[in-house]
């Protein structure tokens, strides 16, 4: 069972004064989007890492400039993208692709313009060359195999997505903003499942703000649905911080593995947010320690 503790006003305000950097608006809801077609190429075993993410071992890449995809259905793959990518079209496939967007309009290497569904983005390596503020920012995807670094944040998530045995690290600070590997603002109907998340840049120091951030600067939001199971996590400030800026239903957070290079602890969340059994410690398996602030 995990260990409760109350953070007082003292320590938040310590937390705060390293928390979250305002974002944009949240992003549109979406209907649930689209699996994938294709059969998962193979792959080492083990936690999402250099071996099993991004562009399998082999595959043969074609120059291409940046992309703005508008056809409804097209599959892009086997493209060595010098550039940034801006999906509008539904039904969209990109697949063992790089991505080096280090130039990004708008701050972002992959990014959703309009209202679309049933984006599948698999196997695709993203690099921001430590210039890019975020990796993908979309709604409705599904995103896996994905290895995803040298951002300021990994992955800017709306409504209804899944993200999944996906590798996303070393992030990039940019000027004031605060990195985290994944962060949402409004985040509804998403899955976070079985990937390994460490904004914590080593050449830096940098340990990040979180692994998973959900909340805001710009007001009170809603996210609901959210579950977050089986990943590994590591680094940031709390590895996990759920805000008290966000009205939270439906959580789910269990069975995850979490290193020990948090800044104050694994979890900071709020009252009403349960963790659940089978989030553990890597080094000790024992439960870890949950922080908690008033809602």
């Amino acid at each position: 069972m995990t260990r409760a503790r109350r953070l007082g006003p003292a320590a938040l305000g310590a937390v705060a004064a390293v928390a979250l950097a305002a974002c944009s608006a949240p992003l549109p809801e979406a209907p649930t989007p689209a699996e994938s077609f294709d059969t998962a190429p193979e792959r080492a075993d083990g936690p999402p890492g250099p071996d099993n993410t991004g562009v399998p071992a082999g595959t043969v890449l074609e120059p291409s400039d940046s992309l703005r995809i508008e056809e409804d259905g097209a599959v892009v793959e086997g493209l060595d993208v010098d550039g940034c990518v801006v999906v509008d079209a539904d039904d969209v496939t990109i697949r063992n692709t790089r991505i080096t967007c280090t130039d990004a309009p708008g701050g972002r290497a992959v990014v959703m313009d309009g209202k679309h569904t049933g984006l599948v983005i698999e196997d695709v390596e993203i690099d921001g060359g430590g210039r890019t503020e975020i990796g993908i920012d979309l709604t409705d995807a599904v995103i896996r195999r994905v290895d995803v670094h040298h951002v300021n944040d990994g992955i800017r998530m709306g409504a209804n997505l899944v993200i999944e045995d996906s590798w996303i690290h070393t992030m990039t600070r940019q000027g004031d903003l605060h990195p985290d590997a994944i962060q949402g603002i409004s985040a509804k109907n998403v899955v976070i499942r079985g990937n390994t998340l460490d904004p914590r840049n080593t050449r830096t120091g940098d340990l990040g703000n979180a692994a998973i951030m959900l909340g805001s600067e710009t007001g009170t939001k809603t996210s609901e649905d959210v579950v977050i199971e089986g990943n590994h996590l590591d680094g940031g400030n709390y590895t996990i911080n759920i805000s008290s800026s966000i009205t939270a239903e439906g959580f789910v957070v269990r069975d995850n593995v979490f290193g020990p290079n948090a800044r104050y602890g694994p979890v900071l969340t709020r009252t009403d947010v349960p963790v659940g059994d089978g989030n553990v410690m890597r080094e000790t398996e024992e439960p870890i320690d949950v922080d908690t602030r008033d809602d």
